[in-house]
């Protein structure tokens, strides 16, 4: 029987980089270095010949980087890369991922007919001076034009990225980002509270760094976030992702469930069953390689080789190999599905581990519900709004010595 698999496809090329940005990213590659990117993942995708009669793959999608940055072309390359390896499922979603000043009617267009059903446009903020502050390098007026091609392209599954939290922006100004955004009706809407990560410009930034909001503030934010979405008809389904009845993201929803995946480009992540044409309840995880020009001479002067043995092949050329015993599994399981707000089944957990999820994690679970922060209702465990409020220290709980 075949299993269900999300692939992941990473163009690492913007026009320029964000000043908050810490992805594998690059800005003002030229289109030369672009199609040797593309060649070389369309040979790690049929590198995994071996792995693909066992899978029937559900959701694919293109992350970035900016993947609409690229030439159209190159995606369609790449997809017909893994429809010639792997079984596609004739109703797949699949996502690309956008920033408004690429997003060209002729590209939204050729996006269509290659199959591409579902968008991520990168808005952040409605504020064309906050966009200025961030690096972003699109406006307003081009989200709008964007967002308009892209209903007229054919679209009918949109998501809008947006950040709470940035510098020198309002808290009403951030609302009207919410409502500006709501207005348009996108099935989908992602509200991240923005970090700032180490070792990128916006850090080393003190002007900016004054001008973020403190705790208390940001704490506002994703109240009025959630309570203006949940009023405007998004349901939330996971900490930062709202959307309107049928369309959250089965992709990520992928992850956040612990089903397998195969992440193809520079530096993107796999968690896939170890020698998966056997039924084994062994995983294993590892990522590509993370430097440009090495991953695509790996896979260059690998032109005509195919790996008789997949672990073997995991083995020879991919970095932070790790597999996952029973242990590792159980506390992704619980700190991944609790990030949905319907949390995760116990019946699910002694299906997969056959243990009751009380003989392993009942003194964390009576404790928080206890506390308020947890809920058990019939075969779902999960985090109330108070929970979610500070998911990653309960999360950390979960972690067995």
């Amino acid at each position: 029987m075949m299993r269900d698999l999300s692939i992941y496809v990473h163009i690492p090329f913007c026009k320029a980089k964000c000043s908050y940005c810490d992805f594998l990213s690059f800005g003002g590659c030229g289109a030369r270095i672009q199609r040797r990117y593309a060649d070389a993942l369309c040979r790690e995708i049929e590198s995994f010949w071996p792995f693909a009669e066992d899978y029937r793959v559900g959701t694919i999608f293109f992350g970035g980087g900016t993947p609409s940055y690229v030439e159209a072309s190159l995606i369609g390359q790449i997809l017909d890369a893994i429809r010639k390896v792997f079984a596609v499922d004739a109703e797949a979603e699949i996502t690309l991922e956008g920033n408004p000043d690429s997003l060209t009617k002729d590209r939204l267009t050729a996006y269509r007919q290659m199959g591409i059903n579902r968008l991520s446009i990168g808005l952040q903020s409605a504020n064309d001076e906050v966009l200025k502050r961030l690096g972003r390098v699109h406006n307003y007026d081009q989200f709008i034009a964007a967002y308009s091609n892209a209903r007229q392209a054919g679209f009918a599954n949109i998501n809008v990225d947006l950040m709470s939290g940035l510098p020198g922006e309002e808290e009403n100004a951030y609302v009207r980002t919410l409502a500006k955004v709501v207005r348009l009706q996108p099935e989908h809407i992602s509200a991240y509270s923005l970090i700032v990560e180490e070792g990128t410009p916006l850090s080393r930034n003190r002007e900016l760094l004054d001008l973020l909001p403190d705790e208390e503030q940001d704490r506002r934010l994703y109240a009025k976030t959630k309570m203006f979405l949940a009023n405007s008809g998004y349901e939330r389904y996971e900490i930062s992702n709202y959307a309107r009845t049928g369309y959250a993201c089965r992709h990520n929803i992928a992850y956040w469930t612990l089903k397998e995946y195969l992440g193809v480009g520079l530096g993107a992540s796999s968690f896939l069953k170890h020698c998966p044409q056997k039924m084994e309840a062994r995983y294993v995880r590892f990522k590509g390689r993370d430097c440009l020009e090495d991953y695509i001479e790996y896979f260059e002067t690998r032109k005509d080789k195919r790996p008789e043995n997949p672990a073997d092949w995991i083995e020879q050329g991919y970095e932070d190999i790790r597999f996952l015993g029973e242990k590792e599994l159980m506390e992704e399981f619980m700190f991944l599905g609790l990030r949905l707000t319907e949390g995760i089944s116990k019946r699910e957990f002694l299906a997969r581990f056959h243990v009751d999820i009380e003989n392993v994690y009942g003194k964390i679970i009576r404790k928080y519900i206890e506390q308020g922060f947890l809920c058990s209702e019939g075969d779902r465990l999960y985090l109330n709004d108070k929970g979610m409020d500070i998911s990653n220290v309960i999360m950390a709980e979960f972690l067995l010595d």
